[in-house]
């Protein structure tokens, strides 16, 4: 057991426990953990589990909401707290959904909190452990906030941000570690162990190695991705790749996604012998790290993927484990800290190395490089007019479909099949769409690929230009959904593309291989001006007063009802966002995430506050 320079064992209160992550790798350091608080029960589960073998009998887990816990019910002479608030609000899939909530998600201010305790334990140090995206969060002023509240409550603040692999987890998993202590001296964080930044210079542990002799405790063949839309392309992924193995920028002769059209975890499968990207803690089915044999991870491949023995248990169905294990804090990173800590703030006599202060790692410098390795190769190839051979798009068999048989699609909104006639011509596809049978001109549209993505009825015909124009009658606002069904419903019958996302990208970073060059409504009613705004790409993802939204529906709202514009235009599946439906976004603003209506099969965020 580690001791302080009183001779005691130093006592270590835990909040936000989760299943041990960091508690694990304090345990492993010899100190005493006494205390461990965690608001899922599940999870309190797991950590009672695991007494008499990795924590003490002794050791009491509070099943509470920390803002409920009343400090005077605390265990006493507690030497060093640790934790670290949920990371949701501050995190990748938070700026995913449209912006990152940080402090202004009840959530983000769990910290003040987590300070409230600190200052009613007066223990000699703390450490709070979060994502990097905490840096970034509103502008950086969340971080600011953070810093100055620690610092106010009495204590010298030291952070960095540490990766995983550095300290022995065969994943590359950046946190972010603040350390707060009453002395006066500038906190030093460990020396990485592998890696380019260790003195040694020693390789990192590699997932093949990692997993040498895992038990087997799972049916692997249960564990193949199979079915679905997508599940069939994960056997040709190479190990290391994704998605972005399917894209025309990697030379795919029949692409099926557009560059960035994806997150990087979208069928990612690991590299046996390279360091894997961060686990996730609730995976979509097309999510990675997946193994390099074409499956999912096992839960004992889980635990040593992050840094947890094989016989730590964890409590719950599969799902819920994964989701505790990535939750989790690494118990490498973990360790390594409590050494730190041990040595500089309790005059612990043991061995670990540290940084200088000035110090830079060099993983950030590391994946800079790499994406400008990987633009430079992207651009060579878009310069060279090296594109697949077989064009993207080919109409040729496509008219056998739509002539003269109908496209049956959906509106979702009361008409389930319109009318759609489509005719060929040399290079190009004309759609007529009819939402009802009124002979009522609603809008006209014309879309044309750019000159490296050719809508193709005949090879010869791969440089001349390709367009899609489309035609829609009907008499209500819903019409314009059916015509945006139409199109995506022949992207999908006459191309490897399997949606209107993979030629647009995401919102956050979208590069189109597509432009909307004239669209023309032949309707009273706001929605065609409101359809017209969007379709300008520079228009999509940039915010725009309320007012602008309210000004031009006040025809036909005369309340000027913001929300309810907003709930109509959600009801015809436009991806319109605001601080009702997403609260990282300004009060008095509103965006637009695509220049087109969503498909009824793509998920979408109803929720709207009032």
């Amino acid at each position: 057991m580690i001791k302080s320079s009183l001779g005691n064992g130093i006592r270590v209160a835990s909040f936000f426990s989760g299943a041990g992550g960091l508690d694990l790798g304090f345990h492993n350091a010899g100190y005493e953990v006494v205390f461990a608080n965690e608001l899922v029960g599940l999870f309190c589960k797991t950590l009672e589990s695991n007494k008499g073998n990795y924590y003490s009998f002794e050791m009491e887990v509070c099943n509470k909401d920390i803002t409920l816990i009343d400090p005077e019910q605390l265990p006493q002479n507690i030497d060093l707290v640790i934790g670290g608030p949920p990371c949701q609000t501050f995190s990748a899939s938070g700026r995913r959904a449209g912006g990152a909530a940080g402090r202004l998600d009840p959530r983000g201010n769990l910290f003040e909190a987590y300070c409230k305790l600190i200052v009613a334990m007066r223990p000699r140090a703390f450490l709070f452990e979060n994502v990097r995206g905490i840096l970034g969060t509103n502008k950086g002023e969340d971080w600011k906030n953070i810093v100055r509240a620690f610092a106010n409550i009495g204590f010298t603040i030291s952070y960095r941000l540490l990766d995983a692999c550095d300290y022995g987890a065969p994943q590359q998993r950046e946190r972010l570690f603040l350390v707060g202590h009453q002395d006066n001296t500038k906190f030093l964080f460990p020396e990485p162990l592998y890696g380019p930044d260790s003195r040694l210079r020693k390789p990192y542990i590699t997932p093949r190695e990692a997993l040498k002799n895992v038990p087997v405790e799972e049916d692997l063949d249960v564990l193949v991705l199979r079915g679905g839309q997508y599940g069939h392309l994960l056997s040709e992924v190479p190990p290391g790749s994704n998605y972005l193995f399917f894209t025309a920028q990697r030379g795919h002769p029949e692409p099926v996604f557009a560059y960035r059209s994806r997150f990087s975890d979208f069928l990612y499968k690991a590299d046996p012998d390279h360091t894997i990207k961060t686990l996730i803690a609730s995976p979509g089915k097309y999510t990675g790290p997946f193994h390099w044999d074409n499956r999912s991870f096992t839960i004992a491949e889980y635990k040593r993927l992050q840094g947890f023995p094989d016989d730590y248990n964890f409590c719950g169905s599969r799902g819920e484990i994964i989701k505790q294990i990535g939750n989790s804090v690494s118990p490498k990173v973990a360790e390594v800290m409590a050494l730190a800590i041990a040595k500089q703030l309790f005059d612990c006599n043991v061995d670990i190395a540290l940084m200088s202060a000035d110090k830079k790692l060099s993983f950030d410098k590391r994946k800079g490089q790499k994406a400008q390795k990987t633009k430079a190769q992207y651009a060579q190839v878009n310069s060279s007019g090296s594109y697949p051979a077989k064009s993207v798009f080919n109409f040729s068999d496509f008219s056998t479909y739509i002539q003269p048989n109908r496209i049956n699609t959906s509106s979702g909104n009361g008409v389930t099949k319109p009318n759609v006639w489509g005719n060929v011509h040399y290079n190009s596809m004309k759609l007529t769409v009819h939402y009802d049978d009124s002979m009522q001109l609603f809008a006209k549209m014309k879309i044309v690929l750019n000159p490296q993505y050719q809508l193709a009825l005949f090879e010869e015909a791969i440089n001349s230009k390709s367009e899609i124009e489309v035609t829609v009658y009907g008499t209500k606002p819903e019409a314009i959904q059916t015509m945006w069904n139409a199109i995506d419903d022949v992207i999908i019958r006459s191309s490897s593309f399997n949606s209107l996302f993979e030629l647009y990208g995401h919102f956050t970073e979208p590069h189109p291989i597509f432009d909307i060059v004239e669209f023309e409504g032949f309707s009273e009613h706001p929605i065609l001006q409101f359809a017209k705004h969007i379709t300008n790409f520079a228009n999509c993802s940039k915010y725009f007063k309320k007012s602008h939204l309210t000004n031009m529906f006040g025809a036909i709202f005369d309340n000027n009802d913001f929300i309810e514009i907003v709930q109509i235009l959600r009801s015809y599946r436009f991806d319109i966002r605001c601080l009702e439906t997403n609260i990282a976004i300004p009060d008095d603003v509103y965006m637009v995430a695509y220049p087109f209506t969503l498909p009824n099969r793509k998920q979408m965020n109803v929720t709207i506050r009032k």
